[in-house]
């Protein structure tokens, strides 16, 4: 295993005890890397915010939260709903990694996990672990159908892939345009398909601007030259709505 410099990592805590959060930058800090680097968050949702907005190495997170729980935030990031890489090493706090959660964390390719109250020694080595692995595919289209079981994945997720009547052609509120043209949190009018015809992302949902880039970087792998969206740019102008 390579040895990861972790004086120059930035590293997000999101947790909702304001003791753990504590310990483990207290810890972080012991292992050499910069408190400004250090960054925490209380619930999924304002680590969403947070990483809209700061750019991190690794993301160590709790997974009894509510509403959005660790699941749901690792799902966010690997659909590519924040401004950071959606394959971003992550690794979970828990005080008992049962099997379902195992398997669901396995399906979401986190990095592993850390049983807490979390020892200076085992946070250490599970970022060591997760800085050395080698990143998953980006393909943040994959993960749209790993369900959580929770309300929020059900709510926020579910609804995307509930069956829906087509647009007509003719519908006027409707325009194609290329991926160049597509502003991020735009509203899609109809199914976003790969060229080999696997769906992408359903009519009714948004795209982001991570979802844009890879469309655009990985052009062989998805084939997308144009995407049909709504008329107007309400959607886009809102970030809260945006996502998805």
């Amino acid at each position: 295993m390579i040895s990861v410099d972790l004086a120059r990592l930035r590293i997000m805590i999101v947790d909702d005890q304001t003791l753990v959060r504590t310990l483990i930058s207290q810890a972080l800090q012991s292992m050499g890397i910069k408190q400004e680097h250090i960054f925490q968050a209380a619930d999924g949702t304002a680590a969403m915010r947070l990483l809209d907005i700061r750019m991190v190495d690794i993301v160590l997170c709790d997974v009894q939260m509510q509403p959005m729980n660790g699941m749901d935030l690792l799902k966010e990031l690997r659909c590519g709903h924040t401004a950071n890489v959606s394959n971003l090493p992550f690794v979970f706090l828990s005080g008992h990694a049962d099997r379902t959660n195992v398997v669901l964390a396995s399906q979401l390719h986190a990095d592993g996990f850390v049983v807490k109250p979390p020892k200076p020694a085992d946070v250490e080595k599970a970022i060591q672990v997760a800085m050395s692995r080698e990143r998953p595919e980006i393909d943040p289209f994959s993960y749209y159908n790993v369900a959580t079981g929770t309300e929020y994945d059900k709510k926020v997720f579910g609804r995307l892939f509930e069956t829906r009547s087509p647009v007509s052609q003719e519908e006027p509120e409707e325009r194609c345009l290329t991926l160049d043209k597509i502003k991020p949190g735009s509203l899609l009018t109809r199914d976003l398909r790969s060229r080999a015809g696997h769906l992408l992302l359903p009519r009714g949902a948004t795209i982001s601007a991570n979802q844009l880039t890879v469309l655009r970087d990985y052009s062989e792998r998805y084939g997308v030259a144009h995407i049909y969206v709504s008329e107007g740019d309400e959607v886009a102008a809102n970030p809260s709505v945006a996502r998805h």
